[in-house]
C-alpha cells in the first residue's frame, strides 16, 4: 500500500479533497491533513517548515519508509519543503500553483485583498481569516532557488492556464527540480484540484502509476 499525502492550499481545507479521494486507485492510501497551523480553533502558528515536519512525521504514523506528496498553493510549498529536506523519503511529488520565491508585489497585492474580504465570509469556508492572513505572510519569505536540486522525487508541476502570476513560479520549478515536467491545465485558475478536478485526477494519478 502506497501513502499518498494530499496538502490543500490557502483557502481550502481537507475537504477539498474529495474528488481525489472518491477516485482513488487501488493500492494507495490516502491521508489529507490540516497544514500544521492553520486549523481553525488551534494554537499553533503556522510555519512552512513546521508544517512540513508535521506531514514528515505521517511516515512513523502509517509506518511506511515513503510517500507521495500532492500539493496545492501552499500546500505546494510544504510537500516541496519536505522533499528538500528528506528527500529519500519522498518518492513522488506534485506541486501544484507552487512557488519558489514569490513576487513581493504579488504577495503584497494579495495579502490587501484578502485583508479586506469579511472575516464571515472566510469562516464559512472552513478559513480563518487570521491564521490565513499570517500563513500568507509566512508564504512569501521563502526562497528555494539554491535547493531545488536537492529533491529526488520524480516530480510533476501543474499550472492553472488562468493562474498567470503562478507560471514563472512553475517553470522555475520544472526547470530546477532534477527531471520535472511541467504541465499547464486548460480551464484552471489556482486551485486547480477544485477548478478542474477530473483533468487534475487524471494528470496526478497517471502521474503516480509509473
Amino acid at each position: 500500500m502506497r501513502l499518498l499525502v494530499l496538502l490543500h492550499g490557502l483557502g481550502q481545507t481537507p475537504q477539498s479533497w474529495q474528488d481525489q479521494v472518491t477516485v482513488l486507485p487501488a493500492g494507495f492510501k490516502a491521508v489529507a491533513p490540516w497544514l500544521k497551523g492553520t486549523r481553525p480553533g488551534r494554537a499553533e502558528q503556522f510555519t512552512v517548515t513546521g508544517a512540513a515536519d508535521d506531514v514528515l512525521s505521517l511516515l512513523n504514523t502509517h509506518g511506511v519508509e515513503q510517500m507521495s506528496l500532492v500539493g496545492v498553493s501552499i500546500g505546494a510549498v510544504v510537500a516541496l519543503d519536505a522533499a528538500i529536506r528528506a528527500p529519500e523519503h519522498v518518492s513522488h511529488l506534485v506541486l501544484a500553483a507552487g512557488q519558489v520565491n514569490p513576487p513581493k508585489a504579488v504577495m503584497r497585492a494579495q495579502r490587501l485583498v484578502f485583508s479586506l474580504m469579511p472575516a464571515r465570509r472566510m469562516a464559512a469556508l472552513g478559513v480563518e481569516k487570521k491564521r490565513f492572513l499570517q500563513a500568507l505572510d509566512e508564504s512569501a519569505r521563502v526562497d528555494y532557488r539554491a535547493q531545488l536540486g536537492k529533491v529526488r522525487a520524480k516530480t510533476l508541476v501543474l499550472v492553472g492556464a488562468s493562474d498567470r502570476p503562478n507560471l514563472p513560479a512553475a517553470q522555475a520549478l520544472a526547470a530546477g527540480i532534477p527531471g520535472a515536467r511541467l504541465e499547464i491545465v486548460e480551464g484552471a485558475g489556482h486551485q486547480i484540484n477544485t477548478d478542474v478536478p477530473e483533468r487534475f485526477n487524471e494528470l496526478v494519478y497517471d502521474f503516480l502509476a509509473q
